[in-house]
């Protein structure tokens, strides 16, 4: 334990010393012409603006300089940022451009620039074109992409002997920076040729080094840009027409209604860093919807969320999932309960499977400073199920209640790309209903080399009813080397078995207890000359349940990753657990009196998968699983072939096989023989 504190001592003061500054520089060009995007860098303002070249492959062999000439450009004005390339290649009709979907870079060579304005060595914003003209774009948080953010900007591509270009035209409202009259920001190009599946950066990106935000660029001498007013009204009107089919109504089995709706959304930029999104009486009817799934686990199913006004500016609520937005507007509390409720002779005219939402406000930013703010606030309106008995007449049961839904973050970036956060949920129910309260804290520290890190969380779950509270808490720790070719790590984590944030957060089961550690071997300059990449990670889990405190997993996995330069790759992996475990969430029992069991196994698997830039390609996958009892064994194969027809077409298939032998559950048909 001495040694412990020690080291969390060191780790925690090495976030006070500053990172290194970035090494590679280029000056922004102020213009006063306008820019006509249309691929073609045709205008004197670019060949009058520094260029940025020089750079060098992330993959496939780190450190070397790209095998084409990549040329860029930074320019800007008082309403946008203008970004133009030069990509040479000297085999400009080898040039894979397949057309995709937005937001998806398919099989096609592509451009990149990211901007870190607040210089945080963690957050920013991507912009990116592939050859084809598709855009994709995201918001970048601690080194992540979220690319259900959406912003308005243009580009274009053109294409001639010597190679393809971009030009690029970003709108200050679709960023966000300080408000000085003299800036620099952190900045990055990034190039992909997709036929030598080479992707290479103006400032070189280590792969070894955790984190690829920090390794930007600099641009310099950006003056006297302001945040334009960033202001939306979006008013919206919908009407539908609902037919229903009633068996039990012999004159007109089809009966129609209708339903009208109106709202408004709202968005506007309080100042350079923060924005104000609101939405009155939203109508999500155009909202894709999600995927059937034959649920037969005992958890609940996570679902991505689809509805515009949640996928935008809610990075900074992600933590811990604390904050799940499909609670808001979600199933009514009661829903289930309507089923138990019905008498003899009854039947449910309708049950919403969601609640009104009426309106909800959000409020997020980042100072200059690095201090990130989050609020947002929602009201959800009652749901009532309509019953009608054979006499006809009709009867309500509340299912949900004027529910108001808040959530509070306050986010601090630090040295050495760290962070610290703090958060808070509270979901307020009128009436009878039972209220719910989350706080919890997170924090990461890394050394100022980057290779080093500890992190941790801690949130405690209230639910307040009439009579008494109920309280559960969480908690983990973890701590190692992120950095270099060798990389481990390891941690402790307890969930309570009263711990409950599924009121506006998401978890799939509580009462649990666990330690683990990892360790890991990558090597990006293989000595076979063939091969590009090797990757070796060997992990360990021992679980437990929080209360009763009873054993319930132990498991030793081992994994290996093997890439050649023809972009086959192989991967093989093994799991074992050498003793008896238990599964108390399979049988479903509240109290945990029951479990099942699982006898020792292993399982043994690997795959092959080859070029997907060739118009076809494949996957194989076979894994097998022996059982110590009686025979017990799995054994599944996968063969997945994808064609692509040209640049516009694909097709992708699978087909798998599982040959299960004495798995509980499943009949023997030859047992069944013998004992007729």
């Amino acid at each position: 334990m001495k040694t412990l504190c020690i080291l969390l001592i060191n780790l925690i003061s090495f976030t006070l010393f500053a990172s290194v500054n970035p090494d590679k520089n280029l000056k922004a060009f102020r213009i006063n012409q306008e820019i006509k995007i249309d691929g073609v860098l045709s205008e004197s303002e670019w060949s009058n603006a520094e260029k940025a070249s020089g750079f060098v492959q992330t993959e496939p062999t780190p450190g070397l300089p790209a095998t084409f000439e990549t040329e860029t450009y930074f320019l800007y004005d008082n309403n946008a940022i203008y970004i133009g390339a030069r990509m040479k290649d000297p085999e400009p009709e080898k040039i894979l451009k397949e057309l995709s979907l937005r937001d998806q870079t398919g099989n096609a060579d592509n451009f990149s620039v990211f901007f870190d304005p607040y210089k945080s060595g963690l957050n920013g914003f991507i912009f990116l074109v592939t050859a084809s003209g598709v855009q994709y774009e995201a918001i970048v948080t601690n080194n992540e992409d979220d690319s259900n953010w959406n912003a308005v900007w243009e580009s274009a591509v053109s294409q001639d002997d010597e190679g393809w270009y971009v030009e690029m035209k970003i709108p200050y409202s679709s960023l966000r920076f300080p408000s000085n009259s003299n800036q620099d920001w952190h900045v990055q190009f990034g190039r992909e040729v997709r036929r030598f599946r080479e992707t290479s950066y103006w400032s070189p990106i280590d792969p070894t080094i955790s984190g690829w935000v920090q390794q930007s660029g600099k641009v310099t001498n950006i003056e006297n840009i302001k945040s334009p007013v960033r202001l939306s009204l979006t008013p919206y009107l919908s009407a539908y027409l609902n037919t229903t089919y009633d068996p039990n109504n012999t004159s007109n089995k089809v009966s129609a209604g209708n339903a009208y709706s109106a709202g408004l959304d709202l968005k506007y930029g309080l100042n350079d860093a923060f924005t104000l999104d609101m939405t009155l009486i939203p109508d999500f009817g155009q909202v894709i919807s999600d995927k059937q799934v034959l649920n037969l686990s005992p958890f609940e199913v996570f679902f991505e969320e689809n509805r515009q006004f949640f996928t935008e500016g809610t990075e900074l609520f992600n933590r811990g999932r604390l904050f799940y937005s499909r609670r808001v507007g979600g199933r009514p509390l009661h829903y289930f309960d309507v089923f138990d409720q019905v008498n003899e002779g009854e039947t449910i005219i309708s049950n919403p499977e969601t609640s009104q939402l009426f309106n909800a406000t959000k409020i997020s930013g980042r100072t200059t400073s690095g201090t990130g703010i989050g609020a947002f606030n929602a009201f959800v309106g009652e749901e009532h199920a309509i019953l009608r008995a054979i006499d006809g007449t009709v009867r309500k049961i509340k299912t949900n209640p004027l529910t108001n839904y808040n959530a509070l973050v306050i986010d601090q970036n630090l040295k050495n790309n760290s962070y610290v956060s703090l958060m808070n949920t509270n979901v307020y129910r009128l009436g009878e209903d039972y209220d719910a309260n989350m706080t919890g804290g997170f924090f990461e520290f890394k050394t100022k080399d980057q290779k080093y890190f500890v992190s941790g969380s801690g949130v405690l779950s209230q639910k307040y009813f009439n009579d008494n509270t109920e309280r559960g808490h969480t908690y983990n720790i973890a701590l190692g080397k992120i950095s270099g070719n060798w990389t481990y790590g390891g941690g402790h984590g307890v969930e309570s078995d009263k711990y409950d944030p599924n009121d506006m957060g998401f978890l799939m089961s509580p009462n649990e207890q666990y330690y683990y550690v990892e360790g890991g071997y990558t090597q990006y300059k293989p000595k076979n000359e063939k091969l590009q990449q090797i990757r070796i990670n060997a992990s360990s889990i021992y679980s437990r349940l929080y209360a009763p405190n009873v054993f319930t997993d132990f498991n030793i996995e081992l994994e290996s990753f093997f890439l050649w330069k023809s972009r086959f790759a192989l991967g093989l992996n093994t799991r074992l657990e050498p003793v008896e475990t238990y599964d108390y969430f399979e049988p479903r029992t509240e109290d945990f009196s029951r479990f099942m069991t699982w006898p020792t196994n292993y399982t043994l698997g690997g795959f092959v998968s080859s070029d997907y830039r060739k118009p076809f390609a494949y996957d194989v996958r076979l894994s097998y699983r022996y059982f110590d009892a009686n025979n017990r064994q799995n054994t599944t194969l996968l063969f997945a072939p994808r064609f692509r027809l040209s640049d516009k077409w694909s097709i992708f298939t699978n087909t798998s096989v599982s040959i299960i032998d004495f798995e509980p559950g499943y009949v023997n048909k030859g047992l069944l023989e013998k004992l007729s």
